[in-house]
């Protein structure tokens, strides 16, 4: 549950273990910063034949030290706006979401872009839970029962499998 403050992002998380399968870990989403445009003069060094290290942002690092091993990555943001969805942590979280076929879901106090926006930056889902904390916390569990019920969680309608050398689950259609 990646949400700003800390406070908050434990608040949701809270509301979300109320009613959702598996684990559920908070942690704070790292304000809006803007990448500096690059000064000096562009050299292509590949074409020479050179290689360079790239650098690595520390705030993308994290966010995918927290994005590994989450069936499903939930983000909190005041907003919904076409700058929330172009420009800071959520499309840098949705990137690294996508990069391992993970869904991401939004909780915004309100949304003000449409599903073909937010689809095609790689959110799965939008659910507005407003802004009065009472609401959001009933708002927030009903989306956790969405996206992680916890009737999947039952061992009577799951079977383990092992991938890759790593457990999963795997939902069976059959009743127990």
């Amino acid at each position: 549950m990646l949400a700003a403050p800390a406070a908050l992002a434990e608040e949701l998380a809270a509301a979300w273990r109320q009613d959702a399968a598996g684990t559920v870990a908070a942690a704070e989403l790292p304000e809006r910063h803007h990448a500096p445009a690059p000064a000096g003069v562009f050299i292509p060094l590949a074409s020479l034949g050179l290689r360079t290290p790239i650098p690595v942002d520390p705030v993308e690092a994290a966010l995918r030290d927290q994005v590994v091993g989450a069936d499903v990555v939930v983000v909190h943001v005041e907003a919904l706006d076409s700058e929330a969805l172009h420009e800071g942590p959520l499309p840098v979280v949705a990137r690294l979401a996508v990069e391992r076929g993970v869904p991401v879901v939004v909780l915004a106090g309100r949304a003000e872009v449409s599903r073909r926006e937010w689809s095609v930056k790689g959110v799965s889902g939008v659910h507005e839970v407003g802004t009065e904390p009472a609401h959001r916390s009933h708002s927030v569990t009903r989306v956790a029962r969405t996206w992680a019920p916890k009737w999947s969680n039952d061992p009577r309608t799951t079977d383990s499998c092992v991938t890759s050398g790593s457990a999963s689950t795997a939902t069976s259609l059959e009743e127990a």
